[in-house]
């Protein structure tokens, strides 16, 4: 089965990589919740609570999906800093998101 490779940013700024299986019909707060990465997902990936949310580190260098209306509303009340977050109920496990560079935000390391 072919698969894809997002990079997962430690606290110590190393990259951990997670293989993710084409032809899943999930989204990456799906995968990250069932890889136990902390993604509270307090909504059920409805895009109301952005308690999934991450900075893509690389976010130009994909060809993700535009950010819905409803995933705007969300990220325009959050601190985002760089313009990258994006909630991973809104990203659909693809080719699209192969090499992905992900930051979780900084209060969950707390």
């Amino acid at each position: 089965m072919e698969h894809i490779t997002i990079y997962i940013q430690q606290e110590n700024f190393e990259f951990v990589p997670l293989e993710i299986p084409l032809g899943v019909d999930m989204s990456l707060m799906e995968v990250l919740k069932g890889e136990e990465h902390p993604i509270e997902a307090i909504c059920g990936g409805m895009a109301l609570c952005a308690t999934c949310r991450v900075e893509v580190l690389n976010q130009d260098e994909l060809n993700l999906d535009e950010k819905s209306d409803s995933e705007l509303d969300i990220l325009e009340t959050l601190p985002c800093y760089t313009g990258n977050c994006r909630l991973t109920c809104q990203i659909r496990v693809s080719k699209a998101i192969d090499g992905m560079r992900i930051k979780f935000p900084e209060q969950v390391f707390a």
